[in-house]
């Protein structure tokens, strides 16, 4: 039975909706989508990525979005882009964390403001190739330049850094193909919170869909929250729903089960 509390949606990105294989959000999540907006479903994006990367990405154009949470939770977006909130890392810290990279030959990919990456090598474009980023440059951090995600780029992704973390103001995700460093005091959920106020609605009527450690949060607090099947472990043995891969369109399986029950019998095979 639809749960008539449910407002919004967010949606994480990088293996939850968007398919890094075939290079796209999966045609049966795109009539998802629209499902939702016909049923007056606020749908909006949550991920990790800053704007210059969902701009990298190519997929602002693929909904009619409602809102954007970005840089997890470092920058939050009405409809039509305005921003409506923003916490980047402090520029002190920031510094420190391309001192100690330096020091340690380690690349960084970047965004904020900005999207780089400090070295050009192997795990450098490995990185890059598992997130389908594309065109970024390669160069020094400028003055002007902030920053909400900075991902080490190391081969070892789960060997903790605590010389990173002694680092003031900063979190460290630990993550299946990254290692991401935000501000300590930020969360998705944090940013799900300003965009649900800002529609006038209670922080908990949403769903969400993630599949990373630092979707965690938000799949928590949901009225209806699911893990990606394929995704990180930790977050697959604290939320009870799972959705099937993106690479078998798993959310829209899901919500046809779950969500979108009563029309189950009704509707084509081939559609929601």
């Amino acid at each position: 039975m639809k749960n008539k509390n449910i407002k919004a949606a967010f949606f994480d990105v990088d293996g939850t909706l968007y398919d890094h294989e075939k290079k796209e959000i999966p045609p049966l999540h795109l009539e998802m989508l629209k499902r939702l907006k016909q049923e007056g479903i606020r749908i909006c994006l949550c991920s990790g990525r800053a704007w210059p990367l969902l701009q990298n990405l190519g997929i602002l154009s693929e909904a009619d979005w409602d809102g954007f949470v970005c840089g997890n939770g470092s920058y939050v977006y009405d409809k039509e882009g305005v921003e409506l909130f923003k916490n980047v890392i402090p520029k002190k810290s920031a510094d420190d964390i391309f001192d100690r990279a330096e020091k340690q030959q380690i690349g960084l990919f970047v965004a904020g403001n900005c999207a780089f990456c400090t070295r050009d090598d192997g795990p450098t474009r490995q990185l890059l190739n598992d997130f389908s980023i594309v065109g970024v440059p390669f160069r020094d951090k400028a003055e002007n330049d902030e920053f909400c995600i900075i991902s080490l780029a190391v081969s070892d992704t789960r060997k903790r850094r605590p010389e990173f973390e002694s680092i003031p103001d900063i979190q460290i995700l630990y993550n299946e193909a990254s290692i991401d460093i935000m501000r300590k005091d930020l969360s998705k959920y944090e940013g799900i919170k300003v965009l649900m106020d800002h529609f006038g609605f209670n922080e908990h009527d949403y769903m969400a869909f993630g599949d990373a450690l630092n979707d965690l949060e938000m799949l928590e607090n949901a009225s209806l929250g699911a893990a990606m099947a394929d995704g990180d472990a930790r977050v697959l043995a604290k939320i009870e729903n799972h959705c099937p891969s993106v690479k078998e369109a798993g959310i829209y399986t899901f919500l046809k089960e779950n969500f979108f029950r009563e029309q189950r019998d009704g509707c084509p095979a081939d559609r929601i």
